[in-house]
């Protein structure tokens, strides 16, 4: 049986493309803010610092979403 993992008080940070994952994870800016991988397509951040994620994503040229 799988181990599931509970998660409380984080954002997520959700891509359609591995590949913008991986750019994402690679930035310096945001590594600070990062938590734990969680599929091939999702990451946990600090929710804290979603402002500044929306920020910096939109400097690299993204149009990020964001969900409640």
């Amino acid at each position: 049986m799988k181990a599931v993992k509970m998660h409380r008080g984080i954002a997520l940070i959700e891509v359609a493309d591995p590949l913008l994952l991986a750019e994402i994870e690679n930035d310096a800016r945001l590594q600070p803010v990062l938590g734990e991988r969680l599929s091939d397509r999702c990451i946990a951040a600090q929710p804290q610092a979603v402002p500044d994620i929306l920020a910096r994503l939109r400097t690299l040229g993204h149009m990020p979403r964001i969900a409640e």
